[in-house]
């Protein structure tokens, strides 16, 4: 027996076989978008707390030696729209201060396709939020040539950019204190403006090998 760190999985019951299937519709979909000169994205929101998150780092043996971080009191938290490409890995971000809702889901779709203005169709993976499914979500993806895949019930394991979403939460949060929320808010926006300097470890992160739970 050894101690270790438990690990979190979704509340419901995940379908072994369904997620099976779904990979190999994720690789199916991306030869067609290749063939069609089209694009596969993932799209899936993350909530941001203006807050330090503890890490690990090396420190001195003993109490005395361990390292000290400040955190924020507050609960103010940024709201990232996100859609990362399959292949490319260029993210398509909305960041905004409210919540995510079905409006703000059709903007986001909107600069998706800003960002694919050359493109056919867009493929794009996401969950099964209410919002996600709405009628109006669903008429402005087809105006904007997007297809909405949606994932089986339970599987965010399934979703490329929840990969995303942890790599930013280590490089911006973990044992970091930011004392104003507008440093903490300008962090992240400087994040992905300078993503390219995380070229190489993204690489490795975001391949198209998914864990099946």
């Amino acid at each position: 027996m050894s101690c270790k760190k438990t690990r979190l999985v979704p509340g419901g019951i995940p379908d072994a076989e369904a997620q099976k299937k779904f990979i190999k519709l994720i690789a199916r979909t991306i030869k067609k978008a290749e063939r069609e000169k089209g694009a596969v994205v993932f799209i899936d929101p993350t909530h941001q707390v203006h807050n330090t998150v503890n890490g690990y780092s090396w420190q001195e043996k003993g109490a005395s030696g361990t390292k000290i971080i400040s955190s924020a009191s507050g609960r103010k938290r940024i709201t990232i729209l996100g859609a990362i490409n399959a292949v490319t890995h260029q993210p398509t971000t909305l960041i905004t201060d409210g919540n995510c809702d079905q409006e703000m889901v059709k903007l986001h779709l909107s600069e998706i396709r800003k960002d694919y203005q050359d493109t056919g169709t867009i493929y794009a993976f996401l969950d099964n939020a209410r919002y996600n499914w709405s009628k109006a979500v669903r008429a402005e993806a087809k105006v904007l040539n997007i297809k909405l895949i949606f994932l089986p019930p339970y599987s965010p394991n399934l979703n490329l950019i929840e990969r995303l979403w942890k790599f930013l939460k280590k490089k911006i949060r973990k044992n970091v204190y930011y004392n104003t929320f507008e440093k903490f808010k300008k962090a992240i926006f400087e994040f992905f403006k300078n993503i390219g300097q995380f070229a190489a470890e993204l690489k490795t992160l975001l391949t198209l090998k998914f864990e099946i739970i």
